[in-house]
């Protein structure tokens, strides 16, 4: 085939050759050269064509495209090739004719940029700016101007997974734009192509894919282009921005990516390909994403404006709130979340809407639950140790709760080493600017239903103590070579944690960054959940289909994501002096750990406020917590408060106070002289208390070095028996009083 080996530019005279090779002769040639109008071999278009009138297709021999203006078929010279089924012949011959590569090694991809984004003249920058914009933006994404592959043309760099340069999109340069169209010489438009890729075999990717994968988000905005979503970014929308590069460009696979999301938003541009573009790709969505709500962005212009994301914020001066509120609407998909069907919770709703799942364990499943739900604001979040004897239901709890959240959100580690958290891959990113390489903990919920490595908890300290938003780290790992090497990143934003943990004697330094909670461990309790798991092994399926068709579950979950819809920054309080007077109420001592304990009541009280939301003052991005939130927290704080102040787990004060304070009270009821108790007679009682003999290791190794690390007792001798402890208790809860 004597075809030019360059199928981006072709004369007319090879084009209408070409044609004739497939027996169509009759053709006509614009006055400028430029065009070749012919019978469309697609559909048919031409059948009834009469004498002296146009053909519908036309080809634009500059760009070498086609296009057909009745039944709307284009493409390329390829593709043309390939209807005609000899591409493969072209392409032979092509490869023949192929010069030997040249030796020389070529600049890589990321050199180039580099290099013609640090030489971007002030004209580029000035187009940029028309476009809304600004110069940071333009450095972090490497915009700019330049020659690859013979075509010049404005440089917008693509980026993969791994934050490495794909592809390079090329626009045409202002100074090539005399028009948007090439009319030709009976006044009909065809279109001109305005991009390119280059290289020309690259893949095409869904842009801000990576940053889609790896968010906690679940809304996405799909724009046209990469200009808009660049602009999207730089204006501050909070939720991934993602773009297939053009308004009918959306790959079916590229859906997949966005299965996880709940809330769809298209904005394209404001023109016949984009209004049609947006209406087909909400169908698609819906029908592959059915939980989805699809909403379509109508930009506020005039029908075929060709207005875009660039008029809306440039022209129009408006603002991204407004964009998602007063201009979406729904078109497609499921029923956007319902506020109007939301009331007011209390903590007996939630406790009752988890019973459900979990039996018993009122106050820790609740406090799980809001724990999590703190994870949805800027950096109110809470750590929380689940403490408690093997098997009593730990990770149970917190496995139960989390399935109420979005799976994108929830991290859960059985076990993991430092350096393998800190080259997780759900969490990994890198830096396109700098380079360097980050964790992204923000707004998520972390579980280790397991005690993590000690080496990692120390790592996390700061983390864990919200000492800043972004923490730096340097660990050494192994090169391909197995030297050691140093690598050094930074820890951003802070996540609600979760650490499970059978081991009742607790660090010091754990302590003083989490709040301590136990499952429950009574008779009654253990009933409820072998009746549970004989319910739930009996018949999975009925069982997994009484749960999720639970309305007070759905609206649960239905609440929790349009609290995470909201992007909360700041809750406050609304009458401290009211929290502080029911914080403050009955205490008769101000030990030194008093303070942390007003920061875990406050932060309950701050996610009960969040909890409920829609029924709560809010300005901006801020919530303000009532007194009806301080009342609700004040039905938990109970034994949990005493507990906090003595900074063991509430199964351990409470095995303190049931007990070891009950034997001691009725040793002294027949010896009043008597000082402690002896392991015989805690572990008469709790044999006549719960009907079974305690696993005397957990008393001898966890609960005693505990309970006396706190300075709830003392540990003598025994004068009596010189084999065995006398433990002294040292404080009595129901009076506040110490025995001397």
């Amino acid at each position: 085939m004597s075809i030019t080996s360059n199928p981006t530019f072709m004369p007319p005279e090879d084009f209408k050759a070409y044609l004739a090779k497939h027996g169509i002769t009759e053709t006509k040639t614009s006055r400028d050269g430029k065009e070749v109008s012919f019978p469309c071999p697609f559909s048919g278009c031409d059948d009834d064509h009469r004498k002296n009138e146009e053909y519908h297709c036309s080809f634009n021999c500059d760009d070498c495209v086609y296009y057909c203006f009745k039944c709307d078929q284009k493409g390329n010279f390829i593709t043309l090739m390939q209807y005609f089924d000899d591409y493969d012949e072209w392409r032979s011959e092509q490869k023949k004719k192929q010069k030997p590569v040249s030796t020389k090694k070529q600049p890589s991809l990321e050199t180039q940029v580099k290099k013609y984004h640090e030489a971007t003249r002030e004209q580029v920058r000035e187009y940029f700016n028309s476009r809304g914009i600004n110069d940071e933006s333009i450095d972090s994404f490497m915009l700019g101007a330049g020659i690859f592959g013979g075509r010049r043309g404005l440089m917008i760099p693509v980026f993969d997974r791994e934050g490495k340069i794909a592809y390079v999109k090329l626009r045409r340069a202002p100074e090539d734009e005399v028009s948007e169209t090439i009319a030709d010489s009976m006044g009909k438009k065809s279109p001109v192509s305005k991009y390119r890729v280059y290289p020309t075999d690259s893949q095409l990717l869904l842009v801000g894919e990576a940053e889609l994968v790896k968010s906690t988000s679940s809304d996405v905005l799909i724009c046209e282009g990469e200009l808009d979503r660049i602009l999207a970014i730089q204006e501050g929308v909070r939720m991934p921005v993602v773009t297939g590069g053009g308004a009918n460009i959306f790959k079916n696979e590229w859906i997949d990516a966005l299965k996880s999301m709940r809330n769809i938003y298209i904005c394209f541009d404001k023109d016949d390909a984009g209004e049609n573009g947006c209406s087909k790709l909400a169908q698609r969505l819906a029908e592959h994403i059915p939980s989805a709500s699809i909403f379509k962005i109508c930009l506020p212009f005039e029908e075929g404006s060709h207005a875009d994301l660039s008029d809306y914020f440039v022209t129009k001066k408006g603002t991204t709130d407004e964009l998602f509120s007063k201009y979406s609407k729904h078109i497609a998909g499921a029923k956007p979340i319902d506020v109007s069907q939301f009331k007011e919770l209390t903590i007996d709703d939630i406790a009752s809407t988890l019973d459900l799942t979990i039996k018993h364990d009122y106050t820790a499943k609740v406090i799980i639950f809001l724990a999590m739900l703190l994870a949805y604001t800027e950096s109110d979040q809470l750590n929380i140790m689940i403490n408690g004897e093997s098997s009593s239901g730990k990770s149970f709890d917190v496995n139960e709760v989390r399935r109420l959240f979005p799976k994108q959100d929830v991290l859960v580690y059985g076990k993991t080493s430092p350096t393998a958290f800190f080259y997780s891959p759900s969490l990994s990113k890198k830096d396109k600017v700098t380079g360097q390489h980050y964790i992204d903990l923000e707004r998520r919920i972390m579980v280790f239903t397991e005690q993590p490595d000690t080496q990692l908890q120390q790592n996390l300290r700061s983390l864990l103590s919200h000492d800043d938003k972004r923490i730096p780290f340097a660990i050494t790992n192994k090169n391909k070579s197995g030297k050691n090497i140093a690598m050094e990143g930074y820890i951003l934003g802070f996540p609600s944690t979760f650490f499970c943990s059978a081991n009742m004697h607790i660090d010091a330094q754990e302590q003083s960054r989490c709040l301590i909670i136990s499952p429950d461990v009574s008779k009654d309790k253990v009933m409820a959940s072998i009746d549970a798991s004989i319910n739930r092994n009996s018949d999975k399926k009925a069982y997994n289909s009484r749960i999720n068709s639970d309305k007070a579950r759905r609206q649960l979950m239905e609440r929790i994501l349009y609290i995470k819809s909201l992007h909360v920054d700041t809750i406050n309080i609304d009458d401290s002096d009211y929290l502080k007077e029911q914080f403050m109420a009955n205490r008769k001592t101000l030990p030194s750990e008093t303070s942390r304990e007003a920061d875990h009541f406050i932060s309950l009280v701050k996610a009960m406020a969040l909890l409920n939301a829609p029924f709560r003052k809010q300005e901006n991005d801020t919530i303000f917590a009532n007194k009806k939130d301080v009342d609700e927290v004040m039905k938990l704080w109970g034994i949990l408060g005493k507990c906090i102040s003595h900074g063991v787990s509430p199964q351990t004060f409470n095995f303190y106070e049931n007990y070891i304070l009950t034997a001691f009270r009725i040793k002294r009821n027949y010896n009043s002289n008597a000082k402690g108790v002896t392991f015989s007679d805690i572990f008469r009682v709790y044999q006549n208390e719960t009907g079974r003999f305690p696993n005397t290791d957990t008393v001898r190794k966890q609960f005693i070095p505990a309970l006396e690390c706190a300075s709830l007792i003392s540990c003598i001798k025994n004068e009596d028996d010189g084999r065995e402890k006398l433990i002294i208790p040292l404080v009595f809860p129901d009076d506040n009083l110490e025995e001397n």
